[in-house]
């Protein structure tokens, strides 16, 4: 990582930069890479959405509750008991963070947990 901490970095980052600090805080395998929903807290990696039979592509994008069934509409209101909530990086509210692609165009998404030792 270059001498810019990510503590100090504005809410963009570049794709490459995203990756060498998920490297750096949890290792190179993506399916470790964690990230934290701003409304609910969950810390959430792409193996917790495999676990649930999800894509793993939703990662930072969208809570681990949307995948666990807090938006299934046979639930009577305030019944899902599950982890995470129905928060998602691109919906109404976008971010907390953008991502700039290779390509110019940004993404929203979560921000990058902290490492668990």
């Amino acid at each position: 990582m270059s001498a810019r901490t990510f503590a100090s970095m504005a809410n963009t980052m570049t794709q490459d930069e995203l990756v060498a600090e998920l490297e750096h805080r949890f290792g190179p395998d993506p399916k470790r890479w964690a990230f934290v929903c701003p409304i609910c807290g969950d810390v959430a990696c792409a193996q917790d959405f495999i676990d649930a039979g999800a894509n793993p592509d939703k990662v930072g994008q969208e809570c681990i509750g949307r995948s666990l069934g807090v938006l299934k509409r046979d639930q009577p209101k305030g019944g899902y008991k599950g982890r995470g909530c129905d928060w998602a990086a691109y919906g109404l509210i976008c971010g907390p963070m953008f991502v700039v692609m290779p390509d110019g165009h940004k993404v929203p998404c979560f921000n990058v947990a902290e490492a668990v030792e």
